[in-house]
C-alpha cells in the first residue's frame, strides 16, 4: 500500500511538472503591440544607407524592382535580408523615454549603427540591460524596440550579398569543366567524353546543382590566381553569353571567383567535390 501511494505521488508530481512546462515553455518570439517606429511604407524605400563604427558604409539601391548592393562593393543583393532590414521602419515601439532625458547612457554617444531609409535616419543605440530590446533614436525621440528588428542592420555587408552563384534567370546550355564538357542538345544534356553509364537524369541533376548553388559566404576577390576554370554558356532573353568562373581553392573551402563581379564564393569542400565530379554512381 505504501509503495502504491508513493507511485501515485510520483505520477502526480510528473503530471504537474509537464503541465508547468506546457504553460511556461517559451514559444515563437512575438512582438508586443505598439505603434510603429515610423510612418514609412517599406515598399516606398528605394535607397538604404548603413553606417557603423570603423566600417565602410553600406549602400543598397532599388532599380526596376530589384535591389543591389552598391557600396562598399557592387553586388546582387540578398532580397530576404533587405526586406528584413526594411521592416525596421515598422518595428513596434515598446516604450518611449521622457523628452529631455540624458541619453548618453543608452549608447548614443557611440551608436552601433545609423540607418537611413530613404531620407529618414534611425540611430541604433545600446541593448537594454534586462530586456531583449534596443534603444533607438528617431526624429529626436528615444524609444525601445524589439532587438530582432535591429539585428539585420548590424550584419556585415557580406550578408546583404546574394549568395546564389548564378542568377536564376540565366539558363545554361553548355558547361566546360576540368576534364569534361556538358552540352544541351535537343533538350537533353550530353557529356563529352561520353559515359555510357550516365543517364540523362543524372546529368540534369548535376547541372541543377550548379544552377542552384549557394555559397556559405561571399567576399571581395583576394587576388589569388585561378587554379582551373569553369566556363558556362548561358542564355537570357534569347541572347547568349559566357560566364567564366575561376577555381581559387579546393580545400578547406571550395572557392569560386566571378571576375565579372569581383567576388569570391566560398563553399564547403564537399560541395566542391560534388560540383566537379560527375559519375553514374552518385545521387
Amino acid at each position: 500500500m505504501h509503495s502504491r501511494w508513493l507511485l501515485n505521488l510520483g505520477l502526480l508530481v510528473l503530471v504537474a511538472g509537464l503541465a508547468l512546462l506546457a504553460v511556461f515553455r517559451p514559444g515563437p518570439q512575438q512582438d508586443a503591440a505598439g505603434p510603429p517606429l515610423t510612418a514609412l511604407d517599406p515598399e516606398s524605400v528605394a535607397r538604404v544607407r548603413i553606417e557603423k563604427p570603423d566600417r565602410e558604409p553600406g549602400v543598397l539601391e532599388k532599380s526596376a524592382g530589384a535591389w543591389r548592393l552598391t557600396s562598399p562593393v557592387p553586388a546582387r543583393a540578398n532580397r530576404f535580408n533587405v526586406e528584413a532590414l526594411l521592416r525596421l521602419a515598422r518595428a513596434p515601439v515598446a516604450a518611449r523615454l521622457p523628452a529631455g532625458e540624458e541619453t548618453s547612457q543608452y549608447g548614443f554617444d557611440s551608436p552601433q549603427a545609423r540607418v537611413w531609409l530613404g531620407d529618414e535616419e534611425i540611430v541604433i543605440g545600446g541593448l537594454h540591460p534586462f530586456k531583449n530590446q534596443h534603444y533607438v533614436r528617431y526624429k529626436n525621440e528615444t524609444v525601445l524596440i524589439p532587438s530582432h528588428h535591429v539585428a539585420v542592420a548590424l550584419y556585415p555587408y557580406g550578408n546583404f550579398i546574394d549568395s546564389r552563384l548564378i542568377e536564376e534567370e540565366l539558363k545554361p546550355v553548355a558547361i566546360r569543366l576540368p576534364g569534361f564538357t556538358l552540352t544541351l542538345k535537343d533538350g537533353a544534356w550530353q557529356k563529352t567524353p561520353r559515359d555510357e553509364k550516365l543517364t540523362t537524369d543524372r546529368i540534369h541533376d548535376f547541372v541543377a546543382e550548379w544552377r542552384n548553388a549557394r555559397a556559405l559566404s561571399v567576399e571581395r576577390y583576394s587576388g589569388k590566381p585561378a587554379l582551373k576554370r569553369v566556363i558556362f554558356t548561358l542564355t537570357k532573353n534569347g541572347k547568349t553569353e559566357n560566364l567564366v568562373l575561376g577555381i581559387l581553392a579546393y580545400e578547406p573551402d571550395f572557392i569560386l571567383y566571378r571576375p565579372d563581379e569581383g567576388l569570391e564564393y566560398h563553399f564547403p569542400e564537399e560541395i566542391g567535390k560534388r560540383l566537379l565530379r560527375l559519375s553514374a554512381g552518385e545521387d
